[in-house]
């Protein structure tokens, strides 16, 4: 394992804000606000903060604070925080992101959950993570090599995962493939239930019904993202690599849309665009839907004990009652407030929830 701090070139940030100062805007009818896509007023807005206002170092410092190391794993370079706990013996814990994120999802919840080891990787192609040479990887191949980290390179014999999103399938791949070891698993999502859409009607419970409609309806008027990245990553990737502003526009569309909007700021939208742009991964980001669109293997069974974190704003909760038909549910927590970034929007009542689970099996 290498040691690693965080420090992008005074250069780099100066070509950042030249290049969002020279955006060349689309002729956009008016008033369309956010229904065909990002605002463009609010988009001018955040440019102008981003260039003027906003302060990366600020960030590094903060992130810098924390131990950071890089490892190989597989022909891959693994970028990952390990927060040690100043408990003898803490429980280890898992904290895996997903798109259109990053570590950064969990930073504000580091102090906070300091009763545990914290072990909080990058997934390959975001940030400072590499991809193997075949320029794409799954949730399962992801799972088997933060396993490898754990055990191997680590030295843990038992831990606990969390996560959501893409984060929320490689953590039930560790749990599904490797229940000697993963103790539990505190989850904030299940994913788009593909078997409730593609159901019966006749066969389905009222809020199973409820459920299939309102996804229906989101893929139809929010999933092209999806049929996108999993089919034709490349050619938006020139996009996302080439304009600041046009990988604004693509990223934040998805925090307004999957959160509870107003518990986000400009400096959290920035933290994240800043850390895309500058170690050029939001193009890389996005192939992980193409792996798990055309290469992730069926999920066995789960039998690890399962916390759900459910957040009112996030992209279509599941119905309980499926929950606790396909999971060994231990907790279940309705969330105040928040949508799919989680901790990022509700750090405390986050963390709170895998307290009362790391305290549960324990």
């Amino acid at each position: 394992m290498t040691d690693f701090s965080i420090r992008f070139p005074d250069e780099a940030l100066s070509e950042l804000r030249r290049r969002i100062a020279e955006t060349r805007f689309p002729n956009l009818p008016n008033g369309a606000g956010w229904s065909l896509g990002t605002d463009g007023g609010y988009l001018r807005s955040l440019l102008a903060y981003w260039r003027d206002t906003y302060d990366w170092r600020k960030k590094e410092r903060e992130l810098n604070a924390y131990p950071q190391f890089t490892c190989d794993i597989g022909g891959v370079t693994v970028h990952f925080f390990h927060i040690r706990s100043a408990h003898t013996g803490a429980l280890p814990l898992l904290l895996t992101h997903g798109w259109p994120d990053s570590f950064l999802r969990y930073a504000k919840i580091f102090p906070l959950l300091s009763d545990y080891d914290l072990i909080v990787p990058s997934l390959p192609g975001f940030a400072f993570s590499s991809l193997p040479q075949k320029g794409f990887m799954s949730n399962a191949e992801t799972a088997e090599r933060w396993h490898i980290l754990m055990t191997e390179k680590l030295g843990y014999t038992e831990y606990a995962a969390s996560g959501g999103d893409m984060g929320r399938g490689v953590t039930c791949y560790l749990a599904a493939n490797h229940p000697n070891e993963v103790r539990g698993i505190h989850l904030t999502d299940v994913g788009l239930v593909r078997s409730l859409i593609s159901a019966s009607n006749e066969t389905l419970t009222p809020a199973e019904l409820d459920y299939k409609r309102r996804a229906n309806d989101w893929l139809a008027h929010e999933g092209a993202y999806i049929s996108l990245h999993s089919t034709k990553p490349h050619s938006l990737a020139y996009a996302l690599s080439d304009s600041p502003a046009g990988m604004a526009a693509w990223i934040t569309e998805k925090y307004r849309a999957w959160s509870d909007w107003e518990l986000l700021t400009m400096d959290d939208l920035c933290d994240c665009l800043t850390l895309y742009w500058l170690t050029n991964s939001a193009a890389t980001s996005i192939l992980a839907y193409h792996a798990n669109s055309f290469t992730l293997p069926p999920l066995g069974n789960i039998t690890a004990p399962t916390a759900i974190a459910a957040f009112p704003h996030d992209v279509l909760p599941a119905p309980r009652e499926w929950i606790e038909a396909h999971y060994p549910l231990v907790q279940y927590t309705h969330m105040p407030r928040g949508g799919h970034f989680t901790a990022l929007e509700q750090p405390a009542p986050f963390a709170e929830s895998v307290r009362q689970f790391m305290r549960a099996i324990r």
